[in-house]
């Protein structure tokens, strides 16, 4: 009986020894965890006032390319601190009308004045249609190019620098020149009629990053007769270095008067085909798109269909569920 009283006792005793460490270390564990959270809430008050308060920028709803208009219903508020605004965002619509996208900007992304460019628009500018032999496959509204004539032997010269285009047609785009823009390309239009039985073409080279490249030199020289017009009309602004326009000029008539006959017909040949397959190109390009678009009409379509079916099938659930009921 007697061990019997000892053996509870001591095991009383070990349960109480038990319990008290067991909770001991949990109160201790307890208060650790408390001054883990105590110490995060007062970091994270102070990144809070260190941030300040939110205020509502302008941001795209969606991905953006380079060229691209901006519209207002393309722009929506997104929030950012306070602390890092300053007089580039752009926090009225109206700071980013009748702008292009420099760049492309991804949804959510704060805009800054220099996200964003402007085409220089004189009293000569003037809506253009231009012809070229080629430009770049998938060439779009929005997108920036040089007009570029290469004669026969390969010596090429940029005619325009960095115009956007603004429609493309079959065999031309659309685009705004100046009047003095507009002489230098009726110029080289002359000096490609003259040369293209010979082997000459036009041909449009598009920007990869329109708003970061800096644009192309003008390099193509007028005629005398062409020059004159530029230096005579009262309406054109951007007058030509006459020396320096009489100098390229004369590299370029000393290079057509070194073409021979044959020559000739072998480089008219080649850029025939050339221009062949780049046009075959641009239809499959073409064709390619189409498809694409017709194949996501299609899914759109399905997708409206099904949930259409869905509902349908659920008001019928609903029907025969409030049937039971009733």
């Amino acid at each position: 009986m007697r061990n019997w009283m000892k053996y509870l006792i001591v095991t009383l005793i070990v349960a109480l020894l038990t319990n008290g460490g067991q909770f001991y270390l949990w109160n201790q564990y307890i208060a650790q965890v408390k001054v883990g959270y105590e110490t995060e809430i007062e970091v994270l008050n102070a990144t809070i006032q260190d941030i300040g308060t939110l205020v509502d920028v302008y941001s795209v709803r969606a991905a953006t390319f380079p060229g691209q208009e901006v519209k207002q219903e393309d722009l929506m508020l997104v929030q950012t601190p306070e602390s890092l605004i300053n007089d580039s965002y752009v926090l009225e619509p109206q700071q980013v009308m009748d702008k292009f996208y420099k760049i492309a900007i991804s949804p959510g992304t704060p805009l800054t004045d220099d996200m964003f460019m402007s085409e220089a628009l004189d009293d000569t500018t003037r809506e253009t249609d231009l012809i070229a032999d080629s430009w770049s496959v998938g060439l779009k509204k929005g997108d920036y190019v040089d007009l570029e004539i290469t004669y026969p032997y390969g010596d090429k010269y940029v005619v325009l620098s960095h115009i956007r285009v603004e429609n493309v047609n079959a065999n031309t785009i659309k685009t705004y020149l100046t009047g003095s823009q507009r002489h230098i390309y009726n110029g080289a239009l002359v000096d490609y009629f003259l040369h293209v039985d010979n082997g000459a073409s036009l041909n449009l080279v598009k920007y990869t990053e329109p708003g970061i490249q800096e644009p192309s030199k003008v390099t193509y020289s007028v005629t005398d007769n062409i020059l004159s017009v530029i230096t005579e009309d009262p309406n054109v602004m951007e007058k030509i270095n006459t020396t320096l326009n009489q100098e390229k000029r004369t590299m370029i008539t000393n290079s057509l008067s070194t073409i021979s006959d044959e020559d000739a017909s072998a480089l008219s040949s080649g850029r025939r085909g050339t221009l062949s397959d780049i046009t075959g190109a641009e239809k499959e390009h073409t064709q390619m798109v189409n498809e694409l678009e017709e194949t996501r009409q299609k899914e759109l379509e399905k997708q409206q269909r099904e949930a259409a079916a869905n509902q349908q099938s659920n008001n019928s659930n609903l029907s025969i569920q409030e049937g039971v009921v009733n």
